[in-house]
């Protein structure tokens, strides 16, 4: 495997730069501080990104494109939020031709469905990961007043009102945030699995649900993957022993699967 692009870092400050410049009102209200960041200038960001571009094409020769110049054949499919602090960097693998990436606010099924569809029935996926994280603000947004938000952002937080509904709002804001962002990615694994109910009956896919948790929430450590679900399957134990994670060692398993939220 190759090493990781020396471009990552760059793209990943260039991509938390631009976000800075437009946090949705409704976000920025409810809980989506601001990382004290300086923030670039366009003139700079497009520098910054041509300059990228630039290093990743001088560290990958003609021939790391040889083998998709037809055709893409990844086996993981994931949706992920569009928050610019969730990158495929943190699989750790080369994601060109490995991974094929669906994003919207809220890492959600419905608003992305289309999308879904082509990696699922039209690719070689394998796994179809829905991948919450911590912090989420759009799952903060859900959980309060957004009706000042645009048509488009309120759409899309609609959505996501039948998770909200489902918790008991106990605990302090913090600690509901959490699990919430957690029951989300049980509601879309649901989502997804009535979608996909032929493939997974037929063992050609297997719905993995997962949270990239970068506040360190679950104790894991910043930072990681850690799967809170499979196939609809949300107690840790269970999740343990199931086929899926068979190549992986105990230890880490361990490292990799826990649970903040009941079960919807």
């Amino acid at each position: 495997m190759k090493k990781m692009y020396p471009f990552t870092r760059l793209a990943t400050t260039l991509a938390c730069a631009v976000l800075l410049t437009c946090v949705p009102a409704a976000f920025a209200e409810h809980g989506q501080d601001t990382p004290a960041v300086p923030v670039k200038s366009a003139e700079a960001t497009i520098k910054a990104a041509v300059s990228g571009n630039d290093q990743f094409t001088n560290h990958n020769d003609s021939h790391h494109f040889d083998g998709f110049q037809t055709g893409q054949t990844p086996t993981l499919t994931v949706v992920a939020c569009s928050d610019s602090r969730v990158h495929t960097q943190l699989f750790g693998m080369e994601p060109d031709n490995n991974i094929f990436v669906i994003r919207n606010i809220g890492n959600q099924v419905k608003t992305a469905e289309g999308s879904i569809d082509y990696g699922v029935r039209h690719l070689p996926t394998k796994i179809l990961l829905i991948l919450g994280h911590s912090s989420c603000g759009a799952i903060k947004a859900a959980m309060g007043d957004y009706s000042g938000e645009t048509k488009g952002i309120k759409a899309e937080l609609d959505t996501l009102k039948p998770v909200i509904a489902a918790e008991d709002k106990s605990g302090d804001i913090n600690g509901r945030w959490s699990k919430n962002v957690e029951r989300n990615v049980d509601y879309q694994v649901k989502a997804a699995m009535e979608l996909y109910k032929d493939k997974i009956q037929a063992n050609e896919l297997t719905v993995v649900g997962a949270v990239y948790d970068f506040n360190d929430l679950y104790g894991k450590g910043r930072g990681k993957l850690v799967i809170t679900n499979i196939n609809g399957e949300t107690a840790p134990n269970k999740i343990m022993d199931h086929p899926v994670l068979k190549e992986l060692n105990r230890g880490e398993i361990v490292n990799h699967v826990s649970s903040l939220a009941p079960a919807l």
